[in-house]
C-alpha cells in the first residue's frame, strides 16, 4: 500500500515567495501524517491568472521553488510533484516535477495548453514519461492534458501504476446539472482512470484569484473509476492508501481484457 496526499491550496498569482512557502506547509503537515506521495497544484509556485508573459517571469526572479521541494522531498524520503512555471531565456513553460528522495526523476512539459495560456507560455513535444520510483511505476500529466484520452493512453500502454495530474480547473466552462455532484472536468477524469484501469491523484486549487474561481476538485480516483478521496471546498489536504497492483489488472469482464481487446488494425 503507498499512502498518496493531495494538497489543496489557495495560491495567488505575484506572491512566489508566500506560494512557495505555503506548499511547504502542505508539504510538512501531510509528510508527518506518513504521505508516501504529495501532490501539488499547477503553478504551485506562481499562480495561475497572469495578464501576459511578461508579468510572469517577473515575479519568478531570485525564486527557485524546485530546489525546495527537492530538500523537503529529501528530508522526508518521499515523492513531491509539483507543478510550476520556469523560465528559459524568452521562453515561459508550465511544468511538472516528479521528485523522489530529493532526485529529479523527470520534468514533464505541459503539451496541450488551455485558453489565456496560449499566449503566455509554450508548449510541450513530448510525450509524458512512466518512470520508476520509489513506490512504483508514475507519471504525470498536467491539467487540460488529462482531457485527451488518446494521450493518457501513452502511459497506461508503457504499465503507469499512478498519474499524478497537477492542476488549476477554473469554475464555468462547463454548464452543471444542479443535481450532478460532480464537475465534467472530474468526470472526465473518472472516465480515464476507469478506461485504463489506473490510479490517478489530481491535485486543484482553492480561493479566488483575479476574479477566477475553482473548482477545489482535488481528489484520488481508484481503478474503477470513483473517487476515494476529497478534499472539498477550502483549503486543506485528501490522503489515501493506494493498492497499486490493482492497476496491473486490465480485465473488464470474463471475456475482456483493455489491451488485448484493442483493434491495432484499426486505430494506434
Amino acid at each position: 500500500m503507498v499512502k498518496v496526499a493531495v494538497a489543496q491550496a489557495h495560491l495567488q498569482v505575484g506572491d512566489v515567495p508566500a506560494n512557495i512557502l505555503k506548499t511547504l506547509n502542505l508539504i510538512d503537515t501531510v509528510s508527518n501524517l506518513g504521505a508516501q506521495v504529495v501532490v501539488l497544484p499547477e503553478l504551485a509556485n506562481s499562480g495561475y491568472v497572469y495578464q501576459n508573459k511578461q508579468e510572469l517571469i517577473k515575479s519568478l526572479e531570485n525564486t527557485d521553488a524546485l530546489q525546495m521541494w527537492q530538500d523537503k522531498s529529501k528530508q522526508y524520503q518521499n515523492i513531491i510533484v509539483a507543478g510550476f512555471a520556469q523560465v528559459e531565456g524568452d521562453k515561459v513553460y508550465n511544468r511538472s516535477a516528479i521528485i523522489d528522495s530529493g532526485k529529479i526523476l523527470e520534468i514533464y512539459t505541459k503539451v496541450h495548453l488551455w485558453d489565456k495560456e496560449i499566449g503566455i507560455f509554450t508548449a510541450g513535444n513530448k510525450a509524458p514519461k512512466v518512470v520508476n520510483s520509489s513506490i512504483g511505476k508514475i507519471s504525470t500529466l498536467i491539467c487540460y492534458d488529462l482531457e485527451f484520452p488518446e494521450y493518457v493512453r501513452i502511459p497506461v500502454i508503457a504499465n503507469v501504476e499512478l498519474i499524478v495530474v497537477p492542476t488549476n480547473w477554473p469554475k464555468g466552462f462547463y454548464n452543471r446539472p444542479t443535481k450532478e455532484n460532480y464537475p465534467m472536468e472530474l468526470i472526465k477524469a473518472m472516465a480515464a482512470a476507469a478506461t485504463n484501469k489506473i490510479w490517478i491523484a489530481i491535485c486543484d486549487r482553492t480561493g479566488e484569484e483575479r476574479g477566477v474561481q475553482w473548482l477545489e476538485s482535488s481528489c484520488v480516483i481508484n481503478p474503477d473509476g470513483w473517487p476515494v478521496a476529497l478534499v472539498g471546498p477550502g483549503e486543506g489536504y485528501a490522503i489515501q492508501d493506494l493498492d497499486l497492483s490493482l492497476a496491473h489488472d486490465k480485465a473488464i469482464s470474463p471475456s475482456n481484457h483493455i489491451f488485448n481487446d484493442r483493434r491495432n488494425d484499426l486505430y494506434k
